[in-house]
């Protein structure tokens, strides 16, 4: 899941592309990993440049149900978590969310341009501009 953080104003932002929203118990050797630790560490690392949490957007791409056909609710739950953490842990920070293209079971590919804070998704074989920061 991407979870891209931008200030419009200061045109400077932060990307965290997660692969879980939590770490398995007692197990967090990569913080970027994890949807609540990877929010955490952007934030952290835009306030060593003056950006506070008040002066973000966040837009948030993917989610997807990627194993289906796996007879695993772990599994099958990957995506559908990470979206709730994620939103879970914006809200917290008072950052609202502008713009998401979550769910599904297609898999998809952000590239986040930080002088304007447009971002070009890639998605089953089409492009698409998100240009609202």
């Amino acid at each position: 899941m991407g979870i891209v953080l931008f200030s419009e104003k200061k045109k400077v932002g932060g990307l965290a592309h997660v692969l879980l929203s939590e770490p398995p118990a007692g197990k967090i050797n990569n913080k970027g990993k994890y949807a609540r630790s990877a929010i955490e560490a952007v934030l952290a690392d835009l306030k060593k440049t003056g950006i506070e949490p008040s002066e973000l957007s966040a837009r948030i791409f993917g989610g997807a149900s990627m194993f289906d056909s796996i007879q695993s609710s772990f599994l099958q739950n990957i995506g559908s978590e990470n979206v709730r953490v994620t939103k879970e842990v914006l809200g917290q920070h008072g950052i609202p969310i502008t713009s998401e293209e979550i769910g599904g079971t297609v898999g998809r590919t952000i590239t986040v341009f930080m002088d304007d804070g447009r971002i070009l998704l890639r998605a089953n074989g089409k492009e698409k501009f998100f240009y609202k920061v």
